[in-house]
């Protein structure tokens, strides 16, 4: 089974009402919204931005912390966060200050396989089998499209891994 990180738009009354009815979240997630999923690149992703397995300064961390928990209640892997508008403003803007290439000069395969970095693919590059690089670095593209999106429609976001 994998892990896949997902975000999805929610306005700042909805993740209010969300944070105060933390079951509702079941309901809200299966309505059709404006969503994306980062496949398992989530963690590579955090990583570069962070250079931490689980923290990180905010808002570069928001996919792993940071915002507020709904509740207690379990939607695949533990409970989803919420971002407001102004979390994900503050996000889009700390995004759009790294670059692609400044990623890959992050990019420490051996670092990461020995912080246990999901999915655990990252010997495939040091071994030259597989440009797992260009996989995370074409994920960090949407995600970041994604993240700009949100803000230019004074979105928040809920994150959470399934």
């Amino acid at each position: 089974m994998s892990m896949i990180s997902i975000l999805v738009f929610a306005s700042d009354d909805e993740i209010r009402q969300l944070l105060s009815q933390p079951e509702s979240i079941y309901e809200f997630i299966e309505q059709e919204r404006t969503s994306t999923d980062l496949d398992k690149a989530w963690h590579g992703i955090h990583w570069l931005l962070t250079g931490s397995a689980d923290s990180g300064d905010e808002p570069f961390c928001f996919l792993l912390a940071g915002g507020e928990s709904v509740g207690d209640v379990d939607v695949g892997y533990g409970p989803a966060r919420a971002l407001t508008s102004e979390h994900v403003a503050a996000w889009d803007v700390a995004l759009s200050q790294i670059s692609r290439e400044e990623l890959a000069r992050r990019f420490d395969p051996k670092a990461m396989l020995d912080a246990d970095i999901y999915p655990q693919i990252w010997e495939r590059s040091i071994k030259g089998e597989e440009d797992t690089l260009d996989y995370l670095l074409q994920a960090y593209g949407s995600f970041r499209d994604f993240v700009a999106a949100a803000r230019k429609e004074r979105s928040g976001l809920l994150v959470y891994l399934s």
